[in-house]
Order: structure tokens, then C-alpha cells, then sequence
């Protein structure tokens, strides 16, 4: 009896642990379905002194890892800006070479399921 309560936790322990590691490399999620995640685009100058414009974006609909990967991917597409993306407070922090509105800003997320709900700089 003990021996076959055992083998059936192990055996429960060895599928979490498959699901979560097929997750992981394949997607799977919210909004990942069983797609592959992303690649992640990362910004061409990483330097943050280079980048003299700094912008608060609150962004909606990003419930999951995937979602801060394509949120990035989307502001990191031009070359020009760098974003950190914070899923807690649904916010990115945008760091950007040139002067940058809401309304340019916003399309860079046009096409994704993500909208623009706040935008403002930061001044320092």
C-alpha cells in the first residue's frame, strides 16, 4: 500500500514537472497557446545615458511572461527606444533617443493585444 502511494507522487511530481519544462520551452499559457514563445528583440544601444527621453507607459492586457516579452519586442522594434516592462504594475518604463507622443508610442503597439492606457515623461 505504501510502496503504490508513493510511485502514484512520484509519478504526479514527474508529469508537473514535464508540463512545466514543455511550458517553458514550447509556450503554452495565457496567451502563448501552444505556440513557441517569442524571441525577444532586444534594443540596439543598451547604453542608458544615450537615451535623453524617459516616458511611464501604463500598458493593459499583459497577464503573463509571454505578454512582457511581446510588449518589449513591440517598443524595442524601434531602434530608438528601449523599454523595461514591470507585469506587476502593468507599466513600462521607456527610454527613448528621440522626443516620443503618446499617439506614436500607442502604434508601436498597434497589431499587438496590448493598448496604451497612460503615457507621461518623467522628468528628473
Amino acid at each position: 500500500m505504501y510502496f503504490a502511494m508513493t510511485a502514484a507522487a512520484l509519478c504526479g511530481v514527474i508529469l508537473i514537472v514535464f508540463s512545466v519544462v514543455h511550458k517553458i520551452r514550447y509556450g503554452g499559457g495565457c496567451c502563448g497557446g501552444h505556440e513557441a514563445a517569442a524571441a525577444k528583440i532586444h534594443a540596439a544601444d543598451r547604453d542608458l545615458s544615450h537615451y535623453p527621453y524617459q516616458y511611464t507607459a501604463e500598458i493593459e492586457g499583459m497577464v503573463c511572461s509571454h505578454c512582457v516579452r511581446n510588449v518589449e519586442n513591440a517598443f524595442h522594434a524601434d531602434t530608438g527606444i528601449r523599454a523595461a516592462v514591470d507585469l506587476c504594475r502593468k507599466t513600462a518604463r521607456l527610454y527613448a533617443k528621440h522626443p516620443l507622443t503618446r499617439k506614436e508610442a500607442a502604434a508601436m503597439l498597434d497589431g499587438t493585444s496590448y493598448t496604451l492606457t497612460e503615457f507621461k515623461e518623467v522628468k528628473e
